[in-house]
């Protein structure tokens, strides 16, 4: 049975949770990950997955061409990967202000993107926003654990 795209975007963006929640339990447990440590896999998780973000405002602002929030948010949208890149290159010095810049990202990405789809009156696909609330909400939780760990 062929499943909506609606369901599977839901399960992929839950399940995009996992590594992170893969990741924290290895910090706890002092283990390494692929031969790394484990806050070296948080972080790297976290800047793919802020540059992942970071291209789907770059593609809303595409599709938003006309709109004088788009020119923003193709800025945002390079600014968000240039910080994720920056911060792979330092994670090693400092961890805390690595996942500190990471969730910073996170907020402000979701931010963009929901002024992005409010000033448009996008509501397609429907539940897209509450989700992407409640995941940068989880995202945001599961960055202060790690800075706390």
């Amino acid at each position: 049975m062929e499943q909506s795209p609606d369901k599977i975007m839901t399960r992929l963006a839950y399940f995009g949770l996992l590594p992170f929640i893969i990741s924290l339990i290895c910090i706890w447990a002092d283990k390494t990950m692929f031969g790394l440590s484990a806050q070296k896999v948080f972080i790297a998780y976290s800047a793919v997955i802020l540059s992942f973000l970071a291209g789907i405002l770059w593609g809303n602002a595409i599709d938003h061409i006309k709109h004088k929030l788009s020119r923003n948010a193709l800025i945002l949208s390079i600014l968000f990967s240039l910080i994720a890149w920056g911060v792979l290159l330092h994670s090693p010095e400092s961890y805390v202000m690595s996942i500190l810049v990471l969730l910073f990202g996170f907020v402000a990405v979701w931010f963009a993107e929901m002024k992005i789809r409010q000033v448009e009156k996008e509501g397609r696909p429907e539940g897209y926003q509450p989700m992407r609330n409640r995941l940068t909400g989880i995202v945001a939780v599961l960055h202060l654990v790690a800075m706390a760990s």
